[in-house]
């Protein structure tokens, strides 16, 4: 079986800068990564537009206001950068010289910017909202509707040795691990397959009824179809030359992602999910890993699904 032609091209990274330290570690593994692959890195701080009435504050538009905002941010980062990240370079440039600061609404400005300028990864650290995350403003438009896979770093980035990608079997887990392979193969990583064999009642939540009388199943028999059909699906994959292992678990799939995680330095997931839980919107697993995964989460968008945002 050949993988599905996704493969990890940062050839063009763009990474989002807060003012202050927030983003710190995001912008490291940013630059990181560009170092290690040879692609151009973008920095982008998008300042929110100040609105006032109708008449001007001290002789200022709405626009000028903006505008010196967006420089004043410009100054803050570029001196923040120098500083905190004076050692950094990328193609021998520091990174106060890949700034951007834009004005406008930030979920739209980069979006836009990462369309327009081919964008293959977007790099995000913690908003500081991470474990309440309601996929609100910027978190739910990037997740959502970002067409390149977007990374989430939220602590010191470490040297990719281990990737871990959680399949379901499922059409759109193939173009992720696929992609999670071009990835391993770049950063010249070990890839771990983790599937996680889900009890049927707990598909069941409250409020839905459950089937009345025997069910036409054992629990063991549908474990035993599933660990026969990620046996086949690991044997006849096309790993083209990269390291990997396999594991099948009987457990909660959040549950073990985050407490497999500090054994590799990135996990990969699809935004999608086979629930019809709240969080559908990424995928309820997805949503939990993002909300309290210590290791990084690499989000690769299924093209075949769209939001309505």
């Amino acid at each position: 079986m050949n993988a599905p032609s996704r493969t990890f091209a940062a050839q063009r990274i763009l990474a989002c800068v807060a003012e202050g330290a927030t983003s710190d570690h995001a912008v490291r593994a940013a630059a990181a990564i560009a170092e290690r692959t040879g692609a151009q890195l973008d920095l982008l701080h998008v300042v929110p537009p100040i609105l006032v009435g109708p008449t001007t504050f001290a002789g200022l538009s709405s626009e000028n206001l903006s505008r010196q905002r967006a420089e004043q941010a410009q100054q803050s980062i570029a001196a923040h950068l120098s500083h905190r990240h004076a050692d950094v370079r990328v193609a021998g440039r520091p990174l106060s010289d890949l700034l951007t600061v834009s004005v406008g609404s930030p979920a739209r400005v980069v979006l836009d910017r990462a369309r327009e300028s081919a964008c293959d990864l977007l790099v995000v650290g913690d908003s500081g909202k991470r474990k309440q995350l309601d996929l609100g403003g910027l978190a739910r438009a990037l997740y959502a509707r970002a067409e390149c896979p977007v990374w989430t770093q939220v602590e010191p980035p470490r040297a990719i040795e281990r990737v871990l990608v959680p399949i379901d079997l499922s059409e759109s887990s193939r173009g992720v691990l696929a992609y999670a392979l071009s990835l391993a193969r770049t950063m010249n990583a070990r890839l771990h397959v983790l599937e996680c064999f889900v009890r049927p009642e707990l598909f069941y939540g409250a409020g839905m009824d459950v089937p009345a009388g025997p069910l036409p199943y054992t629990i063991d028999s549908l474990r035993n179809v599933e660990y026969e059909a990620f046996g086949r699906f690991v044997e006849e994959f096309d790993w083209q030359g990269v390291q990997h292992s396999a594991e099948f678990v009987d457990d909660d799939p959040a549950r073990a992602i985050l407490s497999a995680q500090d054994r590799f330095q990135v996990i990969v997931m699809g935004t999608h999910g086979r629930s019809a839980l709240a969080a559908a919107l990424l995928g309820s697993v997805t949503w939990q890993v993002l909300r309290l995964a210590r290791t990084p989460v690499l989000t690769v968008h299924d093209k075949g699904r769209s939001f309505a945002l």
